[in-house]
């Protein structure tokens, strides 16, 4: 009995495998009619561009049987497997590679037809105006096509297929676009002389947020929006927030501006209002959904808020800031405005909760105050170090001021002015530039203005009239450069000014010092420090233009006739030399002696003078051979100096302000002198001229002057 049913069980096996071979021999002929038709469709529809639509049902009924019986083949073979695994591994195997070849085939089939099925469905959805299934078909091509684990790549029709798809997405993405475009639409022209700008919404199309949503599912709504947002900035916003303009909203579909005044900053009160009207028509109008529940403002937001910020508060609201303690007190209803706005934006869903930027920047009202105090008193400061040096004032000081040693005020009542001389505070006389006196003035108005205010406040105004001394020294000489190069009154009065400034800082702080917080005292601030920055800038700034003053006389003397003296007569430029540097001293008179103070101006021309004086002096004594006549002429000439220097000094004690001069009346003396008068002046080693001249000067000078004699020999001798 055993034996009979493992005969009919085998037989049965047998059997079955024949009904299997023939079976997927017979798919296998379906599968290979069926991939051939529908090549022959695909290149109809997508190579040869023929319209056979009609065939498709067919096909996919078609593909779909045999889909069911490959599946009815593989469950059989599986079980097939698990009855004779031992006996029949091989064939089987076999039998499953094939028919997963044929599945693969059908796969591909199967999704040729889907492709084919998007394309008929993006051209019916695209004429119904149906954007969003539009795009969410082509979404589905696109996920077909890029499928990496595809194998439609490796057809040869995979690039016809993939050149429909780019036709059909850029001609919907362009349709689209061009729809938005004329359902929003910009326009701005100029009428009697006036810009008018506006924003249209036609709102009797309902087809914006299809549109919206049709860009966003193609990835192309970003480009839209920020194109928007460039244009609302260009057109609306800014003009709004720079100009006085008029808004107003037409047939509630046209909003408009119209700029009446350009660059003229309109009032903070009258941009809020504009800038609302502006958001409740672009709420009343563009409250869609673009998204994952996101609405047109909240995504306009993300391209928005940054710009309308930074316009808004660096260019609106930052005027408002107040800019002394009595307009801080009437800041609360500006708070107030400001926060209505805002507010709004929130409830519009423009704004979120943590995206407050108009509270964020009021709530610092207290750093905001004393930072546009700071800057507008700096400002101030730059705009009066701005102001000519030229226009100037004459400045007599006071009396010094008496300074108090508490320590020993107690005691014995012991003053320092005990112990210092009168003149320890005094500025002499001199002429000033007027914004010194400006910057003085507006360094006093900041430490005013720091007397009355808070703790924090107070050391930032105090470092900020520090900041004004600081910006005098860098600022002024860079301003003022080119005059400061060449103009000697100009040089003058800027070297005043920063004694002037200086010799009040040495008091200033002291001046204050009991009407500053305590915070101020704590801190020991002071302004000690700058005044030797004060000092050394004038002090440098005047010395480079003695310098060049120097220079000029060194120049002329230089191109006169001095190098010449051994020839027979004198060149008539020297002559002329000569006296051009007297013009060029008496000149410095005439623009210093009014503006510097007295003993400043008399150290100044007496150092230029000296400097000339010792350049005529050294050229004459280098000389090997001086002629009579030229020794003659040369006493001439330098007789005309030495009466025509003296009253370039108010004093006209020439002497004591040029070190050389005692030297030059002794040169003058010796050109004309005889030997017998050298030899008296000598006095061996201890008459006048060796008090001005060293022995082998006045040897030099000898035989230059004198011809060799005997009597000029003797004399050289006891020369030593």
């Amino acid at each position: 009995m055993t034996s009979f049913v493992a005969d009919v069980l085998a037989t049965a096996g047998k059997l079955e495998k024949v009904n299997l071979h023939k079976n997927i021999a017979e798919v296998q002929k379906e599968i290979t009619k069926l991939e051939y038709e529908v090549k022959d469709f695909m290149d109809d529809n997508y190579v040869e561009f023929n319209a056979k639509l009609s065939r498709d049902v067919h096909l996919v009924k078609k593909t779909e049987q045999l889909l069911e019986e490959i599946s009815i083949l593989q469950k059989r073979i599986n079980d097939q497997i698990k009855i004779e695994l031992s006996g029949s591994m091989k064939e089987l195997k076999t039998l499953s590679q094939a028919l997963k070849e044929s599945n693969i085939s059908m796969q591909l089939s199967h999704q040729l037809i889907s492709l084919h099925k998007c394309i008929v469905s993006v051209r019916k959805t695209k004429e119904d105006k149906q954007y969003v299934d539009t795009a969410k078909t082509l979404q589905q091509m696109q996920s077909l096509l890029d499928n990496p684990h595809s194998l439609l790549h490796d057809l040869e029709i995979y690039t016809a297929i993939k050149d429909e798809y780019c036709n059909l997405f850029h001609s919907c993405l362009r349709e689209a676009s061009d729809l938005l475009n004329d359902r929003i639409c910009w326009n701005s022209n100029v009428k009697d002389g006036k810009t008018i700008n506006s924003v249209t919404i036609k709102t009797e199309y309902d087809d914006i947020e299809e549109l919206m949503q049709g860009l966003d599912i193609m990835d192309s709504f970003e480009n839209e929006l920020e194109t928007f947002t460039s244009k609302l900035m260009d057109y609306i916003i800014k003009p709004i927030i720079y100009d006085h303009c008029s808004v107003y909203v037409v047939k509630e579909k046209v909003f408009t501006v119209e700029i009446l005044e350009k660059k003229k900053m309109p009032c903070y009160k009258g941009v809020l209002y504009n800038l609302k009207l502006l958001f409740v028509f672009l709420h009343h109008h563009l409250n869609l959904i673009v998204a994952d529940n996101k609405t047109f403002l909240k995504r306009l937001q993300l391209c928005l808020l940054e710009q309308l910020s930074h316009c808004l508060i660096t260019d609106c609201i930052s005027h408002t800031i107040p800019t002394s303690n009595a307009d801080m007190k009437n800041f609360e209803p500006v708070v107030e405005t400001i926060n209505e706005f805002q507010n709004y934006l929130v409830e519009i869903g423009f704004l979120s909760e943590d995206q407050l930027f108009l509270s964020e920047y009021t709530n610092n009202i207290d750093k905001l105050f004393i930072n546009r105090i700071c800057q507008d008193l700096l400002a101030k400061a730059k705009n009066i170090m701005k102001k000519d040096l030229h226009d100037s004032i004459r400045y007599e000081s006071q009396e010094p001021p008496k300074l108090i040693n508490k320590a020993l005020e107690n005691d014995c009542e012991l003053s320092i002015e005990k112990k210092l001389s009168d003149m320890s505070f005094y500025l002499p006389k001199c002429q000033i530039s007027k914004n010194a006196q400006e910057t003085l003035e507006l360094a006093r108005t900041i430490l005013d203005e720091a007397c009355d205010s808070s703790d924090a406040c107070a050391v930032r105004l105090f470092y900020t009239c520090r900041n004004v001394f600081e910006m005098y020294a860098g600022l002024v000489p860079e301003h003022h450069k080119k005059f400061l190069e060449t103009i000697p009154q100009q040089v003058a009065l800027f070297h005043n000014n920063c004694m002037y400034l200086a010799h009040h800082l040495l008091t200033l702080a002291h001046e204050y010092r009991d009407k500053l917080p305590k915070i101020i005292q704590k801190l020991n601030l002071t302004f000690a420090d700058q005044v030797i920055i004060l000092r050394d800038v004038g002090s440098q700034y005047f010395l480079d233009h003695m310098r060049y003053q120097t220079n000029i006389i060194f120049d002329i003397i230089k191109d006169s006739g001095f190098s010449g003296l051994s020839q027979a007569q004198l060149h008539p430029s020297t002559e002329r030399a000569l006296r051009q540097c007297i013009r060029q001293l008496e000149l410095l008179k005439t623009v210093w002696l009014d503006v510097l103070p007295m003993n400043i101006y008399c150290k100044a021309v007496g150092c230029i003078t000296n400097s000339m004086i010792k350049d005529l002096v050294t050229k004459v004594i280098s000389t090997e051979d001086i002629p009579v006549d030229v020794a003659t002429e040369l006493v001439t000439l330098f007789n005309m100096v030495v009466k025509r220097m003296p009253p370039i000094f108010p004093d006209q004690q020439i002497q004591h302000h040029v070190r050389k001069w005692g030297k030059f009346l002794e040169l003058i003396k010796l050109l004309g002198a005889s030997l017998k008068e050298i030899e008296i002046r000598w006095g061996n080693g201890k008459g006048p001229l060796a008090q001005e001249f060293t022995a082998s000067q006045v040897k030099q000078m000898i035989r230059a002057l004198f011809q060799n004699t005997d009597r000029r020999s003797n004399l050289l001798a006891s020369i030593r």
